[in-house]
């Protein structure tokens, strides 16, 4: 029987990390909502994952210190915030030892969980879109792709598990999570982060969704550019 994973999630909302967060099979996540709270419950020495919130605070940075706190746990400590595109975020989470997720990343983590794992360095860009190669959708953002990507670099996909499956990608975009009519709300996490639990890999890949159809060109277009400067 495989070991139990368990997860300590800091935020300050726990609404919104309650609803961010996916289930992934074989794991426990407790939640607390103050820095306070997460170092002592980090110090029972029960948890595999640490994952903390960059701001408790209005412009706050409560999550480095809390990183700085626990510099000494031997546990996977992860830095999750809606910054992290930020050069110097991203260079505090690798001074304090951590790795880096934006808020809509998780489905990151559910690989890593699931497939206990590391990060895939370098690689390709899969843009998944599981709508068929013949759909009006499809065509139209392979065309595009096209046209602003380098074909040898970034690959539209509609079968994640086989194009996972290969080892070449080290991040998926993940357009699920777009609204799919006016009345509809982006989700923050989309199939990508659901199929990732029934995926064993020897790697595994960032996932980063879209969210607003009016932006996705431009949006994809940052995320790859973004990929490939790290």
């Amino acid at each position: 029987m495989e070991k139990l994973e368990k997860i300590l999630l800091g935020d300050d909302n726990l609404e919104f990390a309650r609803e961010a967060m996916p289930y992934i099979p074989g794991a426990e996540i407790t939640f607390v909502s103050s820095p306070e709270e997460l170092v002592t419950e980090a110090r029972t020495g029960n948890y595999t994952t640490i994952i903390t919130d960059l701001q408790y605070t209005p412009q706050g940075t409560e999550g480095y210190k809390i990183l700085e706190e626990l510099e000494d746990l031997d546990a996977r400590k992860i830095l999750w915030t809606g910054v992290a595109d930020q050069e110097e975020v991203k260079e505090k989470a690798k001074e304090l030892g951590a790795e880096l997720l934006d808020k809509d990343e998780l489905g990151t983590l559910v690989g890593m969980t699931v497939s206990k794992a590391p990060l895939k360095e370098g690689g390709k860009v899969l843009v998944y879109m599981p709508a068929g190669e013949n759909s009006s959708i499809y065509r139209a953002m392979k065309q595009v792709i096209e046209v602003f990507c380098d074909p040898d670099k970034v690959v539209l996909g509609s079968n994640l598990k086989e194009e996972l499956r290969s080892g070449e990608y080290g991040l998926v975009i993940d357009t699920t999570t777009m609204p799919t009519s006016i009345d509809e709300r982006s989700r923050t996490n989309g199939s990508v982060a659901h199929d990732m639990k029934y995926l064993k890999l020897d790697e595994v890949p960032k996932v980063a969704c879209v969210h607003d159809v009016t932006r996705v060109v431009a949006d994809i277009a940052q995320l790859v550019t973004d990929f490939y400067k790290n």
